[in-house]
């Protein structure tokens, strides 16, 4: 294996593009064991050799970023917000982790004021902060991304019952997100119903037959769909890829094959 590794390493240096991309494409079949080769070499005073290794390592980051995020979105314990973290980065991919989460400490001690501990006083919070949803037929990236979400108080309306429901956590409020008549709805213990779409209006009792309970997975899996369906309408090639991949992990399909061209290669390519 050693050895193939360092053919195939050699051809990385040939002036033949389609010898390049074959022996890169054989490389990245290893990919666990030509890190160490690629972090020894990727200063290399050689500037194609050295192009092709940062090249090498940005599609191995970049397949690691997936399968992390694959795996967030498969987890049955995920938290809420550093899943809309990571769902925001998959959009916004330069945003820093840190920064949406200092923007989301902002929110939480602007509930100082009001100690939303109850669902009436979580509505005029959420009211005060100016929260609005949006059409659900309107589909826009930002409307899934917690940090513009945060910063225009405008989403959709899963993903603002979704910011309720963690801001209510810290106050020691244990809500559920539910879907009733069509329409997302944050419910308490007692069956009181919250719903953003109609201006924070609660409703004094749903009945829990009647409701589709959403776990953190489901609702941000829904998130990472709602991208993925904006990303083909929009012909976010690149987002295509990074979302759906990560999406067709979940399902254990490994490529994106179930798409029509372009969005995959022809069998004929």
């Amino acid at each position: 294996m050693q050895k193939k590794i360092e053919s195939l390493f050699k051809l990385l240096d040939d002036e033949n593009e389609n010898i390049v991309k074959t022996a890169m494409s054989e490389l990245l079949k290893h990919e666990n064991d030509i890190a160490e080769w690629l972090a020894h070499h990727q200063e290399s005073t050689n500037n194609r050799l050295r192009k092709r290794i940062h090249q090498l390592q940005a599609i191995i980051t970049m397949r690691q970023r997936r399968r992390d995020f694959a795996n967030l979105l498969d987890d049955e314990n995920v938290s809420l917000i550093d899943g809309l973290i990571a769902v925001h980065q998959q959009w916004y991919d330069n945003d820093s982790e840190r920064a949406i989460k200092a923007m989301w400490e902002k929110l939480i001690e602007s509930s100082e004021r009001f100690a939303p501990d109850s669902l009436e006083k979580l509505a005029y919070f959420m009211r005060k902060c100016g929260f609005n949803s949006v059409d659900p037929d309107e589909l826009q990236a930002d409307y899934f991304c917690l940090g513009p979400v945060l910063e225009e108080m405008t989403g959709a309306d899963f993903i603002l019952c979704s910011i309720g429901m963690a801001v209510a956590a810290h106050w020691k409020l244990e809500l559920k997100v539910a879907r009733f008549v069509g329409k997302f709805a944050l419910i308490d213990g007692s069956g009181k119903a919250l719903f953003p779409y109609n201006g924070w209006q609660l409703l004094p009792h749903v009945v829990p037959a009647k409701c589709e309970f959403w776990t953190n997975k489901q609702l941000l899996q829904l998130a990472s769909t709602m991208l993925f369906l904006f990303s083909v309408s929009s012909d976010s090639f690149r987002y295509i890829h990074t979302i759906g991949h990560s999406l067709a992990g979940i399902i254990g399909e490994d490529e994106l094959g179930f798409l029509p061209y372009p969005y995959k290669h022809s069998e004929d390519e």
